[in-house]
């Protein structure tokens, strides 16, 4: 089939503009235009139902229904449940609270592996845990050709490893990481898998179940959405980490 570029574009109002006419956006890192499905549902929200949700009456009811869908959508999109889903700000502060809630789990002189292959969103919060007592272990890049080598990976491992940092696929060169066969490397040391998917997900369709990773995070304002990072965590997970919500939030996954 085909790709009908003159159907896609008319989904993207920023296009109709004299200004944008023949123009294509390749800056993943800046994000992407919004489509008129989101820009319709979110005016339709704030016109109509930015109210406090789940109130007993009709607007407050709708912006409680609205809400639910969201997570709803996004964990048939993702096929996760529901509950393992997670909206934040962006994926950098997503990291940042994940770092700061995960950091009571281990013990001083415990290890991450972070990839030299890693957006600084999935970098620099784990690397700071260095000044709180973990060990940051680097998992290189190939000096010729940018990749991660999995043997490379095989030999960081210690029986302290807590968990491995990477990329579902490169900001700067493209490449796409074998999350799957990462994630089960990880788990058969004992340690979790967190990948940065902002690269990725514009371009695909993970399927987390299948990929096996603990975390996941992407920035839904470069899947042509709202101004939002999006967190998947597995609930067995979630429920280990320090509550960084208010004080009522405790022992809730949302």
């Amino acid at each position: 089939m085909k790709l009908d570029l003159k159907f896609v574009r008319s989904q993207f109002p920023a296009f109709s503009q004299p200004t944008l006419d023949g123009w294509a956006f390749f800056e993943n890192a800046g994000g992407s235009y919004p489509c008129i499905q989101f820009i319709s549902r979110l005016t339709d929200f704030y016109m109509k139902n930015k109210v406090q949700p789940y109130y007993p009456y009709p607007a407050s009811m709708l912006a409680g229904d609205m809400m639910d869908t969201s997570y709803r959508r996004m964990a048939e999109y993702l096929n996760v449940e529901e509950s393992e889903i997670h909206f934040g700000p962006s994926t950098t502060q997503n990291v940042y609270v994940l770092a700061n809630a995960m950091r009571p789990m281990w013990k001083d002189g415990d290890e991450i592996i972070v990839s030299c292959q890693d957006h600084e969103a999935n970098a620099g919060a784990w690397r700071r845990l260095a000044d709180r007592g973990l060990k940051i272990v680097e998992w290189h890049v190939d000096r010729e050709r940018g990749l991660l080598g999995l043997e490379d990976l095989d030999g960081l491992f210690s029986d302290r490893t807590r968990m491995v940092v990477f990329p579902h696929c490169s900001n700067v060169i493209g490449h796409v990481n074998p999350v799957k066969e990462i994630s089960q490397r990880a788990h058969a040391n004992g340690a979790l898998c967190v990948v940065d998917g902002v690269a990725y997900a514009p371009h695909g369709f993970p399927d987390l179940k299948a990929l096996g990773a603990d975390i996941y995070l992407f920035s839904l304002y470069k899947t042509y959405g709202p101004h939002l990072g999006l967190m998947y965590v597995k609930k067995e997970l979630i429920v280990k980490m320090e509550n960084q919500s208010h004080f009522f939030k405790e022992g809730t996954t949302r």
